[in-house]
């Protein structure tokens, strides 16, 4: 989930930039006019809107138009100040689209997806608990294995991150996966052996906990899945050489 826990931080970040001066609002008949701000008018129901856009729940009416004068005065001010117009805003702004568009287009593919957490997913999952996996990762450059870089590790199963963990417990020995990271394939993992670690008891995982973290695994791996495949599909162009300055 790395790929979305960026973007959702780059949109918090760039939230505070608004769009709502950059464009004209429709004309406000004068009987319709709610609200006066130097000469801005605001109907009942542009107020209603920005109120619930702006997340104004539980407030009185009072306070939502005191909440509002007090955005509208702040914004005529960073206007005639022209903040509008410097470069710094301009690239808030920019960014702030593009984080939105992709947050947009994230949560439209996120919605297609049909994830089904079986109760055999589950016992899988826990059945694997206690036990020692040995495993063989190997990265993948440039769409190439090279092996000479493949690494075994032997870790107890519940040693492993939540990721490794589920990936692991979906394969049977000699199986493999791929890794990605934000739609990137970066490794991949071959499962080698599976043995009961001597001294070591299953840990007691809540099942409930556990459905949510396989169906959040394959949710994460689905859209992985997809924006590696938007990737092989590109026509990508680097040009250059790009150095590690290590």
């Amino acid at each position: 989930m790395k790929y979305l826990f960026t973007i959702f931080v780059l949109v918090a970040l760039s939230s505070a930039v608004t769009l709502y001066y950059l464009w004209p609002s429709d004309p406000v008949s004068s009987q319709d006019v709610a609200l006066r701000v130097n000469g801005h008018p605001m109907s009942r129901k542009q107020i209603d809107d920005q109120s619930r856009e702006q997340g104004y729940h539980g407030e009185t009416l009072e306070e939502q138009m005191d909440s509002l004068v007090t955005r509208q005065l702040l914004l005529q001010e960073a206007q005639r100040l022209g903040i509008d117009k410097e470069e710094g805003f301009r690239k808030a702004l920019k960014l702030y689209y593009e984080q939105s568009l992709i947050k947009v287009l994230t949560d439209r593919k996120m919605a297609t997806l049909t994830i089904d957490v079986s109760e055999e997913d589950i016992d899988r999952y826990l059945s694997c608990s206690g036990k020692r996996y040995t495993f063989t990762q190997t990265p993948i450059e440039r769409g190439n294995l090279p092996e000479a870089q493949s690494r075994q590790n032997t870790v107890l199963f519940d040693d492993l991150s939540e990721p490794m963990r589920f990936l692991l417990s979906s394969l049977q020995p000699g199986e493999s996966a791929s890794q990605f990271d934000t739609g990137t394939e970066v490794s991949t993992i071959r499962l080698d052996k599976v043995e009961e670690a001597t001294g070591q008891k299953p840990v007691a995982y809540d099942r409930s906990r556990v459905r949510e973290l396989i169906g959040n695994s394959q949710r994460s791996r689905e859209i992985d899945s997809w924006i590696h495949s938007l990737r092989k599909n590109a026509s990508i162009v680097i040009y250059g050489e790009v150095r590690n300055n290590d």
